[in-house]
């Protein structure tokens, strides 16, 4: 696959190197012409810029097992972690790039129409639109076209292929923030290229835990940290008393404000490390590097952190947005299948959240280990959970009203990890959540009864619970609602279902029918 900016020669290459190499040589924009029965220009002009991207994606898919093929792509295509994914999974890509004087020189050669360069000063456009894609192809092999003949580049493509070992993709996602952006790298393994990924400002403080400590942090010594502070693991340990001794070991070691804090574990480790980055000496930089599946989709994402009190989780806490995060999908392989499978509530509730794709493709294939998952199915599904996340902390990063859609399913699942004391993982607690949402959500007649079934289906293909359990009082649980974080001005807020893709919130919602959803859900004695 040859991918890059406009005008670096990405078909006039492409069709000497597929001769070279006989192969195929496929042009996705041409594909998009010939599937809309209409230039490109008219596709922008008539349609906009957002259905030419739907067709786009279309081709993507449609070619992602093709074979013997050279494929030139346009200039964005491969900026969509959606298409990169599908064309990486058997092929090798190799960006084109030149400076913004030679594409310029380029473009004024032929007589194509580029829609995104219309208008005047075409120069200052192309810097633009470089500046902002140049981090995105940064994810490829790069090669320069700057003074050299397309059938030099075509010999230099096809020995550098015959040279180079396949290299696993990483899906590179952008996530805007007030304050700036940082990225999302999601692949089989970023954690030994943690430097060559983000830029650091100084030197590493590794927080981990003391299971996943031992397994991975032996990746980031040659970066040779100054610290690895090991925190007990589990939920009971997600505490202020946790936070006072890394404050301790922080200052034993003389860390100052150039230490990057990097949270080495799951989503317990992210949220406690994420709060002691953001409180000591006013603020550390801070690196997400995910080790759970629950952490890579939820918590490792959206700059939330915080730790609990005795009266419910994540009652103290701040919002410290990571410089990058760093989701290393080599860790899952010694996840325990059980906690995999808690993970995938998250993933299943993204599905009904806004990718009803998302959600019937698991319907088809389930996936609940990831020693057992197809690589880059896995890999899909995990970059489309973040997807959903990141277009919601993007539009509401301090948790207004739109970040609230987020906690489907999570109110009545903080009030069954309070009732049994953390004893229900939070993953197995929101798919139970899951059912409760989607059955007050029939009760009150915004959705079809069939729904709750559907979901149940799914969840228990996943080995996920869908009962509460037997012996919570449905007053007692709702007791332990009232006292949940996300109450405001006194009143709860329900995230319910009108169908997979479509959720709103609401706090009307009438105590007995609650009490009632509730009863419905639980457990047989």
């Amino acid at each position: 696959i040859l991918t890059g900016f406009m005008g670096t020669g990405k078909s006039t290459v492409g069709r000497l190197l597929a001769a070279r190499t006989g192969r195929e040589f496929i042009d996705t924009d041409d594909e998009v012409v010939r599937r809309a029965g209409r230039p490109i220009s008219d596709i922008f002009a008539e349609l906009g810029e957002s259905a030419f991207r739907r067709l786009e994606a279309a081709v993507a898919r449609d070619l992602a097992d093709r074979r013997g093929a050279v494929i030139a792509t346009g200039g964005r295509l491969m900026l969509d972690p959606i298409n990169a994914l599908y064309l990486t999974r058997s092929a090798e890509v190799i960006c084109l790039t030149a400076a913004p004087q030679t594409v310029l020189a380029r473009l004024q050669e032929d007589d194509v129409v580029r829609p995104l360069l219309a208008g005047t000063d075409p120069e200052k456009r192309i810097r633009r639109l470089l500046a902002e894609r140049t981090a995105g192809y940064r994810q490829f092999h790069q090669l320069a076209t700057d003074g050299k003949s397309p059938e030099t580049l075509a010999a230099e493509i096809e020995t550098l292929l015959a040279q180079r070992a396949p290299v696993p993709p990483l899906s590179r996602l952008p996530i805007e923030h007030p304050a700036g952006q940082y990225d999302v790298w999601v692949g089989r393994g970023p954690l030994s290229r943690l430097q060559e990924l983000v830029p650091l400002s100084g030197p590493l403080a590794i927080i981990t835990d003391s299971i996943v400590g031992p397994l991975y942090s032996h990746k980031l010594n040659g970066l040779a940290p100054e610290l690895i502070a090991t925190m007990p693991a589990g939920e009971a340990h997600k505490s202020l008393a946790t936070v006072r001794k890394l404050y301790d070991e922080l200052l034993a070691a003389r860390a100052d404000r150039r230490v990057n804090i990097v949270a080495l574990g799951g989503g317990v480790v992210g949220d406690t490390a994420g709060f002691v980055a953001a409180t000591y000496m006013r603020g550390l930089p801070l690196i997400q590097a995910p080790t759970t599946l629950l952490a890579m989709v939820d918590s490792s994402v959206g700059g939330k952190t915080g730790v609990d009190l005795p009266q419910g989780k994540n009652l103290v806490g701040a919002f410290k947005q990571p410089s990058a995060v760093i989701a290393d999908l080599e860790t899952l392989t010694t996840l325990p299948p059980d906690q995999f499978q808690a993970g995938m509530a998250e993933v299943i509730k993204s599905g009904l959240l806004a990718r009803p794709g998302l959600l019937d493709r698991l319907e088809q294939q389930p996936l609940v280990d990831a020693r057992q998952a197809e690589p880059g199915a896995l890999q899909l599904t995990i970059v489309e959970a973040i997807l959903v996340k990141r277009d919601v902390v993007e539009a509401d990063p301090y948790e207004g009203d739109r970040r609230r859609i987020l906690n489907l399913g999570h109110t009545f699942a903080h009030a069954v990890e309070t009732l049994t004391d953390y004893q229900i993982s939070h993953g197995r607690a929101v798919a139970m959540g899951l059912v409760v949402a989607a059955e007050l959500s029939a009760r009150l007649g915004h959705c079809s009864p069939e729904l709750r079934q559907r979901l149940e289906a799914i969840l228990q293909a996943h080995h996920l619970p869908v009962q509460l359990p037997a012996g919570l009082e449905p007053e007692a649980m709702i007791a332990a609602m009232s006292s949940d974080k996300k109450r405001t001005g006194g009143q709860l807020h329900f995230v319910l279902l009108r169908g997979p893709g479509s959720v709103f919130v609401t706090a009307d919602v009438p105590r007995h029918d609650l009490r009632q959803a509730l009863v419905a859900c639980m457990a047989a004695a």
